[in-house]
């Protein structure tokens, strides 16, 4: 494993993107504050003043009253859009209309009270500033009327994440080592280059996360009322992730009824063609005749039918009391995906060294016509033709070889070839072409809020998701029988509750339960694979079927008080994590070709001038596609028994932090973090995961159109659930391989080197097992333990490790990955709601998982989750000390990255009321 530091600077352009001004997540996520000052005429403070926030459409209302030193602070409001009305003895009552509050956002709003002349009330017309002077950390927040407005090609809010500074779409990340398979989704958001699964999201307040940290199903675009993206250093009442932290706001009702209805329709009456949808250059059970000219197919244009639909309504139960908002989007696609698999039949036919462009230059490839060519105008001369065999007159080898590298129905050098190529033409002509790509998802969710009191409130919520995903990694060389399909289901209910003990004591509550059901299946389940690289993959993913049940039970309780200048929160979080997965990991079995020497076929293909006489060619490999022909595997890997994993993994978490308002320009903000993110059996519990965190903002002019803010904390990611599923499943516990592997390379077994994976695949197609399409019942696959007893090979889960096997375990003293973070930055108001800003991000991650592969067992491949040290004096690889020399880092997502860009960003607030909030 190799030890480095990456260290990659930055510089990002303007970012041109609106967004309402956010500051640091409230309570449970899910609230914002008002603060502020009261001054008479004179500019002398106001104590003892009555300050009111009304929300006439749902009834809210929070009372406050400013201190000895002129300042209030109403905390815990819903964000909404708020009536502010003062009063003070002596001085006119004043009311601030449409004072917009978001998801954990302090809106700063200063009095200046005028002497009362009679009993009027003055309404003041005033925006709340454009520049945040209350927040710390880097922020932003996602209103209704940017969701509603801002476009967008598919009806995914979270996609407006993209247009943040620093944020970019991980799933496009240039890594094929990130687990990127279907059963390990994740968000698709990465944040400073991390790897879309260190993030937190919430739906007000509960965690949406899976285990492997992707995003569960949420709810309908027009559920949403507004979510906040905190991309880096926020507070500690924010945790659970090492990269940013997403809190989504749903929509309630109120004492006006309103609803929405909606639907979008496209087919492929305006879509170009996909250049890669070309038809079969030959039907299923046509035959290849090298004879006759090469068949091409012809483009063909995929089709499409796309609607996507839904609803929304609003009402209330009791006036001022009792709400109900409802929601359903439903999306029915049927389209079609590409597989150029066989769009020319020369694929069939021997390579003829076409020059390949490698950066623009032409680079001659694998030739073997020329070697044929070369052999038939020798005619009659004797040459080394086929290994072992005696020499032949060179046009007759040439004819030999011509049939021995041509895959069709006529051609092939013994029985056993003849009939693998009828199989691989069949199977060509079957896996390519237009396949159906096909999607039901459907969204529902419900919300019901009650306001027993002002300083008692009630909400219950439930959330139903369904998503039926056909053959999405059908397409490039993914054959059909390569395939699967996504089954997803979804059930989600929430209860919070939020108490008011008076104006400086508040509590807010929350538990939720949460039921998944993902699966992953298989077009053809229990086939054996066929990797063929760069002609097909076919037969079932090694990985599949899969089959995950999750049960989420979760508990929080947070707790805000107020103390003269500082504002402090405490609170306690619990989520248990149960997961029951069936992972057929290497239960279908594969074989896996590869280019191969040509030698290992003839004598004239690997020294065409020594050994045949041929000159001014060069020597030639085997293809993939014709080691499959010839029966050459490069390995054979499987695996057996029991794929079941079912252990609960809890995690706790408790915080403290205050806002302390040093002076009224100037807010400093500190706190800690513990998390304990338990892990079952071999893989460590990390005990010591504690994140310090610190930050400040300061209006350096006092009049909120300037701030200079910059922090630092330490964030804690939890561990993927499916590295504790390989540890358990696919390592060495106590003795005990729960799934128990076979592996032979074409070499041969160690020990036993006339066992070659050449030997079982020929010997199996024989028999056709590597034909078979369903296994036989009671059977996870075609291949079974008693069809490997004839080659002296046992499968068993104790006693000495197999040669070759791959285990997986967990590095000694495994800990969770965490992110340090810092940033300083400037933002200044430089025209009526409009503001610019600069800022410098410093963002270190540091224990991603890794596969290290090491061989402390004799003859086993054992490879350990690791985590990756910045500068390590000893480590350790799979328990063994390691010290003076370097680590071998393999198979890795990311490692020990920091990433320190620096922003320029520009924001605007648009003009008008943005009608959620």
């Amino acid at each position: 494993m190799k030890s480095t530091l990456l260290a990659n600077v930055l510089v990002s352009a303007l970012c041109f993107f609106s967004v309402s001004p956010a500051a640091r997540g409230q309570g449970v996520g899910s609230s914002g504050d008002i603060r502020g000052t009261v001054t008479d005429p004179a500019g002398a403070l106001v104590p003892k003043a009555a300050i009111t926030a009304e929300e006439p459409d749902k009834g809210i209302r929070r009372t406050g009253e400013s201190d000895g030193n002129g300042e209030y602070q109403l905390t815990g409001l819903p964000p909404a859009t708020y009536t502010v009305t003062i009063h003070a003895s002596g001085f006119q009552i004043e009311k601030i209309k449409d004072v917009i509050v978001t998801v954990g956002q302090t809106v700063v709003l200063d009095f200046h009270l005028k002497i009362s002349t009679g009993s009027q009330i003055v309404e003041v017309t005033t925006e709340a500033p454009v520049v945040e002077t209350e927040r710390g950390h880097q922020a932003d927040t996602i209103s209704e009327r940017y969701i509603k407005e801002l476009p967008i090609d598919r009806r995914d809010y979270l996609t407006f994440t993209l247009l943040m500074p620093g944020v970019s779409n991980s799933t496009r990340v240039a890594s094929d080592q990130d687990f990127r398979v279907k059963q390990t989704p994740q968000s698709g958001l990465s944040f400073y280059g991390s790897n879309g699964r260190g993030n937190s999201v919430t739906v007000d307040g509960g965690e949406a996360n899976d285990d492997s940290g992707g995003v569960r199903l949420t709810v309908s675009q027009d559920a949403v009322q507004e979510f906040q993206v905190n991309r880096s250093n926020y507070t500690a009442e924010l945790g659970g992730a090492s990269g940013a932290s997403i809190n989504i706001i749903l929509k309630s009702g109120s004492n006006q009824v309103h609803g929405s209805l909606y639907g979008f329709f496209r087919n492929d009456a305006m879509d170009a063609s996909n250049p890669f949808a070309i038809s079969q250059a030959l039907g299923p059970g046509a035959v290849f005749n090298p004879a006759q000219p090469d068949s091409t197919g012809t483009p063909l244009k995929n089709s499409l039918n796309r609607q996507q639909y839904g609803g929304s309504a609003g009402l209330p139960f009791k006036k001022d009391k009792s709400f109900l908002f409802a929601a359903f989007e439903g999306l029915r696609q049927d389209a079609q995906n590409a597989v150029p698999l066989l769009t020319n039949t020369s694929v069939f036919r021997p390579d003829n060294g076409s020059p390949i462009l490698v950066k623009g230059v032409p680079v001659p490839t694998n030739n073997q016509v020329a070697i044929l060519n070369a052999l038939a105008a020798r005619g009659a001369a004797t040459v080394p033709c086929l290994n072992g065999q005696p020499a032949i007159p060179a046009a007759t080898c040439a004819a030999l070889l011509t049939s021995a590298l041509t895959v069709s129905q006529s051609t092939g050098l013994s029985a056993g070839a003849a009939a693998r190529n009828i199989f691989l033409v069949n199977q060509f002509e079957n896996n390519g072409g237009l396949f159906s790509y096909n999607t039901r998802q459907y969204l529902a969710s419900g919300r019901f809020d009650h306001h027993f009191s002002d300083a008692n409130q009630l909400t219950i919520a439930y959330r139903y998701g369904r998503d039926r995903e056909e053959n999405p990694d059908v397409q490039s060389l993914v054959g059909f029988s390569r395939g699967s399909s996504i089954h997803d289901y979804e059930h989600t209910a929430q209860a919070a509750w939020y108490h008011l003990f008076g104006p400086r004591n508040q509590n807010e509550a929350r538990a939720q339960w949460a039921y998944t059901s993902f699966n992953v299946i298989p077009n053809e389940p229990g086939e054996v694979g066929l990797d063929i690289p760069g002609f097909a993959n076919l037969g079932t993913q090694i990985f599949l079927p899969n089959l995950t049940i999750t049960r989420r039970y979760e508990a929080a309780d947070n707790f805000t008080m107020i103390r003269g200048h500082h504002t402090m929160k405490m609170g306690g979080y619990f989520l248990y994590r149960g997961n029951h997965s069936e992972s057929h990991t290497f239960f279908p079995g594969r074989f896996v070709f590869g280019s191969l020497p040509g030698g290992l076929l003839s004598p004239c293909l690997a020294a065409p001038a020594a050994a045949c006489g041929l000159t001014g060619v060069s020597p030639a490999v085997l293809n993939s596609l014709q080691t499959v022909s010839l029966g050459l595997p490069q390995f054979y890997q499987q695996g057996f028994d029991n794929p079941v994993y079912n252990y609960p993994r809890p995690f706790g978490a408790g915080f403290w932090l205050d806002s302390w308002k040093l002076r009224p320009n100037f807010t400093f903000n500190f706190g800690v973090r513990y998390e304990i993110d338990a892990q079952y059996g071999p893989l460590n519990t990390d005990k010591n995961n504690f994140a310090p965190r610190v930050s400040f903002a300061w209006d350096p002019l006092n009049d909120h159109k300037t701030v200079i803010r910059g922090g630092y904390g330490i964030f804690y990611s939890p561990v993927y659930g499916q590295i504790a599923d390989v540890v358990q499943t696919l390592g060495l516990v106590n003795g005990f391989r729960q799934i128990a592997q076979i592996f032979v390379p074409l070499t041969g077994a160690p020990g036993n080197p006339s066992l070659t994976s050449a030997a079982i695949f020929q010997t199996l197609f024989a028999q056709g097992k590597i034909q078979c399409t369903t296994p036989a019942p009671g059977n996870a696959a075609c291949i079974t333990p008693a069809d490997l007893a004839q080659f002296g090979i046992a499968v068993t889960h104790t006693g000495p490790v197999p040669p070759l096997s791959v285990l997986f375990s967990g590095q000694p003293g495994y800990r969770n990955p965490y992110a340090l973070q810092a940033e300083f930055g400037i933002e200044r108001e430089i025209a009526k709601g409009v503001s610019v800003s600069g800022s410098y991000i410093y963002v270190h991650t540091i224990g991603l998982p890794c596969g290290d592969r090491h061989q402390p067992i004799a003859g086993a491949v054992r490879a350990c989750w690791t985590r990756k040290h910045p500068l390590p004096a000893v480590e350790y690889e799979c328990g063994v000390p390691m010290r003076g020399r370097k680590h071998r880092q393999l198979l890795c997502e990311s490692a020990a990255s920091p990433k320190q860009p620096v922003f320029v960003s520009w924001r605007s607030r648009l003009p008008g009321r943005d009608p959620g909030g």
